[in-house]
């Protein structure tokens, strides 16, 4: 509060600053009337509609509801059935082995492969990929040549093709489920994990279910700001 107050001369960045600042302060922040955060689900036997709620999700996730399956049959067995949300995953290897390729890859299949299982019905659902490394040209061009090679057998060519058709067929397979695909194109040293965090709920306060973030890749976020380690 003095620095800001009486020598704001030598504050070079102020958004760095506020964002060091909030963090500093984040452990003194407590709140007795909200739920605990840390409490994910409290379960009474005596409830049988609690106890209901549970085996309500092991059905689910029983019959394949609510996993996001990819095109790679080998990887769905692998994962028990694929990608369960609210899980974290990693894809690691060595530069020019085709990372950006393989998450564009499940992104695509993923929109197209699952349909959507609404924790809220009345919200909207979406995958999201942010793009810190390719732009969003190079996205939407992979895109559409994933689809048509896998559909056709043919390897396309752009050349001539009208942009109403590129954008009406990308939009249409894209959306076959039912999902809404979301692709931003950032520049990393322009933003760190907060921005990240915060466009999600900005997202969210729109009416969005996110069942996806997509990171390519994690690397390149500043963490100004994260006190917690590597861990952080």
């Amino acid at each position: 509060s003095y620095k800001w107050k009486f020598d704001r001369e030598s504050i070079k960045d102020v958004k760095r600053f506020v964002t060091e600042a909030a963090s500093s302060l984040e452990p003194y922040q407590v709140d007795n009337e909200v739920k605990d955060p840390a409490i994910i689900n409290a379960v009474s036997l005596s409830n049988l509609a609690e106890v209901k709620g549970v085996y309500e999700q092991v059905a689910n996730q029983a019959e394949g509801k609510g996993i996001l399956r990819t095109g790679f049959q080998g990887m769905n067995r692998l994962l028990d059935g694929g990608f369960r949300r609210g899980e974290e995953w990693v894809m690691g290897a060595l530069q020019h082995n085709y990372k950006t390729g393989m998450s564009l890859t499940l992104f695509r299949q993923m929109a197209m492969y699952n349909e959507p299982v609404l924790t809220v019905p009345t919200k909207r659902p979406m995958l999201v990929r942010f793009s810190f490394e390719d732009s969003a040209l190079m996205n939407f061009q992979a895109l559409y040549s994933q689809i048509w090679q896998n559909e056709t057998g043919e390897i396309p060519n752009l050349l001539g093709l009208s942009v109403d058709h590129l954008s009406e067929y990308t939009q249409r397979k894209m959306a076959v489920m039912g999902y809404d695909t979301h692709i931003v194109e950032v520049n990393p040293s322009m933003w760190g994990y907060r921005d990240l965090c915060n466009y999600i709920l900005k997202l969210e306060a729109e009416g969005c279910e996110i069942h996806l973030c997509m990171v390519d890749y994690l690397l390149k976020l500043q963490t100004t700001g994260c006190d917690q380690g590597p861990h952080g």
